[in-house]
């Protein structure tokens, strides 16, 4: 079973395999590749000794923390994008949602700032939470559609997750983890990663895009895949 966000057991630092993933929960395609990342890292031969440290990365940074338009109707009127193919877009993206057993309303969700999201996630990762959390937030932006900014929904859901609703309660009264989401932009700066999700393994350059479980089996092993398809977010 691989480890997140853990500290690699004694005597065994050298054998282990780093992976560092940039997401964004309001990322589709993000929550694919989680999906897709967790096949390929169970069916490696690599799978006990990888360690994964799942990244914050802002989509929209400083964004309104009140649901505003539909992603549909941005991509149509600030995109400029032909209706015909905003709809092909969603359609493949709910096929493949639906191949990974997901019921994606990507075209209904409404943007909102993620940044306290990314810092909850933080707090779950002390509690070696980071997988069910991960499940919980991209479950309620793209399934649910909830708003991700409000801080009581964030609270339901880490509940949900294991973590405690006091602890979590008391996040939000600072600004706990704060600078550790900064820090994993600016890391992603530092690695040229401008897109999500994106992976690292080990020391090798990032990958990122809609990567198939074959894909990302593949760069665990060290090849390096070419990123495909839009990613709508």
């Amino acid at each position: 079973m691989s480890r997140t966000e853990s500290a690699s057991p004694a005597g065994n630092v050298s054998s282990t395999v780093t992976v560092d993933i940039w997401a964004d929960i309001a990322c589709p395609w993000c929550y694919l590749g989680k999906r897709r990342w967790d096949r390929a890292l169970a069916a490696s031969p690599l799978a006990d000794t990888t360690r994964v440290r799942w990244r914050a990365f802002e989509l929209r940074p400083g964004h309104s923390r009140t649901p505003g338009r539909t992603l549909e109707e941005i991509m149509r009127t600030d995109w400029g994008l032909p209706s015909a193919q905003v709809a092909s877009i969603f359609a493949r993206i709910t096929d493949e949602g639906y191949a990974e057993g997901l019921a994606l309303r990507t075209g209904e969700v409404r943007p909102v700032n993620t940044f306290d999201a990314h810092r909850l996630l933080k707090l779950a990762a002390t509690h070696g939470l980071t997988d069910p959390m991960l499940e919980q937030l991209f479950d309620a932006y793209h399934v649910a559609l909830a708003n991700i900014a409000d801080r009581a929904v964030l609270t339901e859901r880490a509940v949900t997750a294991g973590l405690d609703r006091a602890e979590t309660e008391d996040l939000w009264r600072g600004d706990a983890y704060a600078d550790a989401v900064r820090a994993d932009r600016a890391l992603a700066t530092e690695a040229g990663v401008t897109a999500v999700p994106a992976y690292r393994v080990g020391p090798h350059a990032t990958a990122s895009g809609a990567l198939t479980t074959d894909e990302l089996r593949a760069l665990l092993s060290g090849e390096r895949p070419s990123p495909s398809g839009e990613r709508p977010s």
